[in-house]
């Protein structure tokens, strides 16, 4: 589910107002996961994403545990071909030997690579909850902070 919800909006095919998939609660379940103290901790990158920055990425983002291998396993193709020069045809070929990657899905990742690959490795990379809050958390943010951006976004959905 989450990488077909990935494929799709690499795609551009989604819909303008998509209905969010996000389990707020699972999200504060893996933002407590994170370490209570960020030796990184850096004010001025909580400082530097607004909400409206950070939230779009929480709310779309999928927490189906088994999708995530997979969606690893499309990254490093996707990070291997940006590394190795090989682009689309790279990423096509070694596409072809995940085989939890529907033939659909591989056409639609390997027309966002042949797009632009750059843009598309970010966009996988963040549709993964757990690498998305790793990675806020890695440049920077604290805990304390992620855990705001949650409150917020469970918050606004609260009142649609």
């Amino acid at each position: 589910m989450c990488l077909t919800v990935c494929v799709i909006t690499v795609s551009g095919t989604a819909a303008a107002d998509p209905i969010s998939p996000q389990c707020w609660a699972c999200l504060q379940r893996l933002a407590s996961e994170l370490p209570a103290v960020n030796p990184q901790e850096d004010p001025s990158y909580e400082q530097g994403l607004t909400p409206g920055s950070v939230l779009p990425a929480l709310a779309n983002c999928s927490l189906d545990d088994g999708e995530i291998p997979t969606l690893q396993q499309v990254i490093k193709v996707f990070t291997d071909a940006q590394v190795a020069g090989g682009g689309p045809a790279y990423v096509r070929e070694h596409l072809a030997s995940l085989p939890k990657v529907s033939a659909e899905d591989r056409a639609k990742l390997v027309d966002g690579a042949t797009k632009d690959l750059d843009t598309t490795l970010r966009h996988l990379v963040d549709h993964n909850c757990r690498l998305l809050l790793q990675s806020h958390f890695g440049e920077g943010a604290s805990r304390k902070w992620v855990l705001q951006m949650i409150e917020i976004g469970q918050k606004s959905r609260e009142t649609y």
